[in-house]
């Protein structure tokens, strides 16, 4: 959504919004403080990056929402993109998942893991199609005393990879997103030692998964950008004329 620029700055919350409410969410503070139009999809940020802050920023309970303040100046000025990129994107959220569990059950992803690794930049007769397949093949059995909903989370990551299709998804990046779908296959089959089934303890640990993403992006890019603490945050903000209401 796009509309004006709000007259004072808004508190963070749950949700897209209108301008005009006097809420926004961590992308639509990203589009504020870049000085773009009024928008929870920036052009400023990298669109993976910007997929994982709504999704997180929706998550946090309102009273963990300030965790995401300390992000909001790293997410703008995140354009560049490129299919070794994105690889190296997918990479590091399947080794999210892969730390997660046991460590005995990881070497299935860990082996996507380092194939995906060797393919990116190579030129390959591999296709995108072999990749999908093999990620919807890969078994998922049920064992162990994970609740419902830790198993079901898992589950559902486990169908990303239809979701992440496009013409421009290249070799690389769809066995990294096999090795995604198969670290939460093995999450979901039981071995997950996390507390996945606890949404609020997942939503900020979610906020440290962003930050190591921003950190990938910032390491393959060569980005050079000092870490942005809440207080530079306000200080950008009060430099926009206006007295902030971050609600943190």
């Amino acid at each position: 959504m796009i509309s004006r620029v709000p007259d004072a700055l808004p508190t963070l919350s749950a949700g897209s919004h209108d301008s005009s409410r006097g809420e926004a969410c961590v992308m639509e503070y990203v589009s504020l403080l870049a000085g773009e139009e009024w928008s929870d999809r920036p052009e400023c940020t990298h669109e993976l990056l910007s997929h994982e802050a709504r999704t997180v920023n929706d998550l946090l309970r309102d009273s963990d929402r300030s965790r995401l303040v300390p992000l909001i100046g790293r997410l703008f000025g995140t354009t560049e993109d490129s299919p070794a990129l994105r690889a190296h994107l997918r990479l590091a959220q399947a080794r999210q998942v892969v730390a997660l569990l046991e460590p005995s059950s990881r070497g299935p992803a860990l082996a996507a893991i380092e194939r995906a690794e060797r393919l990116i930049g190579l030129d390959t007769d591999d296709d995108v199609h072999a990749a999908f397949t093999e990620a919807m093949q890969f078994p998922l059995t049920h064992h162990g005393d994970l609740d419902p909903e830790h198993v079901g989370f898992h589950e559902r990551m486990a169908r990303i990879f239809p979701f992440a299709l496009s013409p421009d998804l290249g070799t690389a990046e769809a066995y990294a997103l096999t090795a995604l779908v198969i670290a939460h296959k093995v999450a979901a089959s039981g071995e997950c030692r996390a507390d996945c089934g606890n949404a609020p303890a997942r939503a900020r640990r979610m906020v440290k998964d962003l930050s190591g993403l921003i950190d990938v992006y910032d390491a393959v890019t060569g980005r050079l950008l000092p870490d942005v603490t809440e207080h530079d945050i306000r200080e950008l903000a009060a430099g926009l004329g206006s007295p902030s209401t971050l609600g943190v």
